[in-house]
């Protein structure tokens, strides 16, 4: 499935150099994909809308202006498969815009058809604790309030209704036959009401069924913010895949406390109830996306420990999403304007750069430009890079199974992972100190040096060597 990267379009490049990123600021950055070795795109959200992150939808069908048209968008699915990256959408099927005629007409009158659409209570008729998702609606009658979990501008919709599941499946229908490679489904979990989880379970399942039928290859992520055993049902013939909240936690704690707590123990457990689940679920691993603080924050911007926690990422098994931006440092924090801040491409001059917000965090003076990490071999960037060329290029790294390996430092992170008789070594030290590990097999086994990321770490038969904060990746030798 290759490496994928989460675009927020509005703060990537900007085509038109009106200040807004765009499909064809987007178009023209597709060789910076190649040649970081992505193979395919997640466009956040660009359908119409009133907001500056466009999740309220106020038409599906369509790309807002601010982002370009329907024309540049097949443009961009054309020349993006030409390189070989796949494009998948940001579909928001939990709720539309109150802007969107859907619940425009909703609103006028009891008898409209859009009013079972939504989902409608009596005033009387809900509890006190259930208050805050509840509103009154701006027009029309005023004694029924519409559910809307998110906030008032965003009602939910009824999946009860069989014409709301029929216009979701027209909606996947629609991009699919422009040549989408699947969705990245917003508030999966949210579809039905808390508590409502087997009918979650079911809707998603129909949902695959009808993409399976356009494209049999299709990815089908959910955002689900809950465990891994929380998440587990929903792979059952339902979405290809799920973003791993826990395992994003799992690394960055390991890198913030410098001990890695059975991490590779723990995900071996998680992929076995995967695979029991459905044999070909997937996972989707990452270490921060457009909703939470950016990892390189969260390690106080410290690139050794930004390094780390990419490597991390990279050589674990599942379907690796990168937040733009990662890449080169990037830096942000709450609010959520402010984890989204323009990509730095070179400098402040630079006319590819998006000048819709004012960086708060990412700048010239805390964030080394992309032009600049291109020139410096140490960079995060070139660490990206070349981990996932290495990634995109060794079939054990991007289709092995994960076995936790015993070692007495919590301090050192060691886990294989097997295919088609490889079998990968990989070792993360977490501290700031150098670090050699005798080599305890018996009998002894060689290891050929695949990746290392700092001149001072050796390995051979009989001991590893690590520098501080460094990661290896050792082909074990028959």
């Amino acid at each position: 499935m290759g490496v994928w990267y989460s675009v927020f379009v509005r703060s990537f490049a900007d085509g038109n150099k009106d200040g807004i990123g765009d499909l064809n600021g987007l178009i023209g950055k597709l060789d910076y994909f190649s040649e970081l070795g992505i193979e395919g795109l997640w466009l956040l959200p660009i359908f119409p809308s009133p907001s500056y992150h466009k999740y309220d939808v106020t038409n599906y069908n369509s790309i807002d202006p601010e982002y370009g048209t329907i024309a540049d968008f097949n443009m961009l699915i054309q020349k993006a498969h030409l390189r070989g990256i796949k494009i998948i959408l940001d579909l928001v099927l939990n709720h539309t815009s109150d802007q969107h005629h859907y619940f425009q007409a909703a609103m006028q009158s009891k008898r409209n058809p859009y009013r079972k659409w939504y989902v409608w209570k009596n005033a009387k008729e809900i509890p006190d604790n259930e208050i805050s998702s509840w509103h009154v609606p701006k027009e029309g009658p005023q004694d029924e309030f519409y559910y809307g979990l998110f906030w008032r501008g965003m009602p939910d919709l009824n999946y009860n209704n069989l014409a709301v599941r029929k216009a979701a499946k027209d909606i996947a229908t629609f991009w699919l036959n422009l040549g989408v490679d699947g969705f990245r489904l917003d508030a999966a979990m949210h579809i039905f009401p808390p508590g409502c989880e087997d009918a979650n379970y079911k809707w998603w399942q129909e949902f695959r069924e009808h993409v399976s039928i356009l494209n049999p290859d299709a990815l089908v992520v959910g955002e689900i913010a809950e465990s891994c055993g929380y998440i587990a049902p929903y792979l059952y013939r339902g979405l290809t895949s799920a973003f791993n909240f826990e395992l994003s936690e799992h690394i960055t704690q390991a890198v913030l406390n410098e001990h890695h707590d059975g991490l590779a123990h723990w995900l071996k457990g998680v992929r076995e109830l995967y695979k029991n689940i459905y044999p070909l679920a997937k996972d989707s691993t990452f270490l921060s996306n457009h909703d939470q603080e950016r990892i390189a924050s969260r390690l106080n911007g410290d690139s050794r420990k930004i390094k780390l926690a990419a490597a991390i990422l990279l050589t674990l098994p599942g379907i690796p999403f990168l937040y733009y931006g990662e890449e080169i440092g990037m830096l942000g924090k709450k609010p959520d304007e402010n984890l989204r801040e323009p990509f730095l491409w070179k400098n402040a001059k630079d006319n590819d750069r998006t000048l819709w917000i004012k960086p708060v965090f990412s700048t010239d003076v805390t964030v080394d430009t992309l032009a600049e990490q291109e020139e410096d071999p140490s960079s995060i960037y070139h660490l990206y890079k070349n981990l996932i060329h290495i990634r995109n290029t060794n079939k054990t790294l991007e289709f092995g199974e994960i076995d936790s390996v015993h070692c007495e430092e919590n301090e050192v992170l060691i886990f294989s992972t097997s295919y088609q008789n490889n079998t990968l070594l990989i070792l993360h030290n977490l501290i700031n100190e150098r670090v050699i590990l005798k080599n305890e097999d018996n009998p002894k086994h060689n290891f050929q040096l695949i990746y290392e990321s700092h001149p001072d770490c050796e390995a051979n038969e009989h001991e590893f060597k690590l520098a501080p904060f460094s990661s290896m990746v050792l082909l074990k030798l028959p």
